[in-house]
């Protein structure tokens, strides 16, 4: 089976295909023992929502995913939103200096 690593990375690179405006991905949590893929990912063709709303997907090993995945959508202002401490990712999620950067 794939590292959620792994599977994160290929996520993000899909996702980026998809919108081509994607200007960062991040990985959330990121350990292998967590039962989850969450991204968090900051695209300038999305307005400002002013909040935080976790999309949930599960597992589609049918796919190559074999984890249930999360993934947070912001634009660039929100993403500065939570960086300077005005929005904040889900409980569990940690901090965005927390995150890693994976596209």
């Amino acid at each position: 089976m794939k590292s959620l690593f792994d599977v994160a990375t290929d996520l993000a690179k899909a996702h980026k295909a998809e919108d081509p405006e994607t200007k960062a991905i991040y990985l959330a949590g990121g350990s292998e023992s967590s039962a989850e893929v969450r991204l968090v990912e900051v695209s300038g063709s999305l307005g400002p929502s002013g909040e935080v709303l976790p999309f949930r997907f599960p597992p589609r090993s049918d796919l190559g995913v074999p984890y249930a995945s999360v993934v947070v959508l912001l634009s660039a202002e929100d993403w500065a939103r939570l960086e300077r401490g005005e929005l904040f990712l889900p409980d569990g999620w940690g901090s965005p200096g927390e995150l890693r950067k994976i596209a």
